[in-house]
């Protein structure tokens, strides 16, 4: 199933990341930004982060507040540059 059209991401590769992040990084919360920097891509339209969301949510991953849609900031370093 096609869950991004503008990257053609996958429900299978974003669960699979998803529950290679959590292994790697235990008890850190996931977003859907989070996800796509993984697999090195970026949200473009960002209509599907509500999909994804739901789709992590589903799966038991620790996920955050909802971020604003198109958020990318979630690193320290990004964070102080909109502080």
């Amino acid at each position: 199933m096609i869950v991004c059209s503008c990257n053609t991401l996958t429900k299978a590769l974003i669960l699979e990341t998803a529950e290679r992040l959590a292994r790697e990084t235990p008890g850190r919360p996931l977003t859907p930004a989070r996800v796509y920097r993984a697999l090195g891509m970026k949200a473009q339209c960002t209509v599907c982060f509500a999909l994804v969301r739901k789709l992590l949510a589903e799966s038991g991953a620790i996920i955050t507040c909802p971020e604003p849609l198109g958020s990318g900031a979630e690193e320290p370093e990004d964070v102080a540059l909109f502080g």
